[in-house]
């Protein structure tokens, strides 16, 4: 295995780009196959995004970090920041369904349907959100 690597990031849309290009450094090291891969970057991205895009005052500029910890049978991605308190798992599929539905919601829908587990939790005046995808790896180098 090769333990953790980590990125700050500012909460800027454009910062996401940075985010492609730091799970594509990770990518080799971690032996992620090419279809865990492709889900993995989509998942990043949609948390990312919505951090960025809700978690603080338009010009509020703040960091957001994004831990990847390998396992042994995949990864786990960990993401942290001082936004507003939001549990993104408190929304099911079928609050997205009713007639009072607001905009917004297919981004955690996607995130569930894409990784095997997620976890949410406040830490202090963080919030702390952890999705894992399980693979088997390649032995490519």
């Amino acid at each position: 295995m090769q333990g953790t690597r980590s990125i700050r990031l500012q909460n800027k849309k454009e910062d996401a780009i940075k985010l492609a290009d730091f799970l594509h450094s990770c990518a080799t090291t971690y032996k992620i196959p090419d279809s865990a891969y492709n889900d993995l970057r989509l998942v990043l991205e949609e948390v990312f995004i919505n951090i960025a895009s809700y978690a603080y005052d338009k010009d509020d500029i703040q960091m957001i970090s994004v831990d990847l910890n390998d396992i042994d049978d995949g990864i786990n991605i960990t993401f942290t920041d001082t936004g507003v308190a939001f549990d993104p798992l408190s929304y099911t599929y079928d609050d997205m369904e009713s007639a009072d539905h607001s905009e917004g919601g297919m981004g955690i829908h996607i995130i569930r349907s894409l990784t095997d587990h997620q976890h949410y939790h406040r830490a202090g005046q963080s919030n702390v959100f952890t999705v894992t995808k399980h693979y088997t790896k390649h032995n490519k180098e």
